[in-house]
């Protein structure tokens, strides 16, 4: 069995991190993190920090790959 093609490979890792935006961003989690106790709310943090995390990953994943 031959390994799969890059943009296939491209492909399973954007529908991966799909997926994982989608499990971040569920109400139940939001909702989680919205409880925790502290004076500050921590959600704006929480979803400005994991927004910024998922644009950089896929800034990441679409990146050309660079060929020696």
């Amino acid at each position: 069995m031959k390994p799969p093609s890059p943009p296939a490979r491209r492909r399973e890792r954007l529908i991966a991190l799909t997926l994982l935006a989608l499990l971040l961003f569920c109400p139940p989690m939001l909702l989680i993190v919205d409880r925790l106790p502290g004076a500050l709310g921590w959600l704006p943090l929480y979803l400005f920090v994991v927004w910024g995390g998922v644009i950089g990953l896929t800034a990441w994943l679409m990146e050309p790959a660079k060929r020696p």
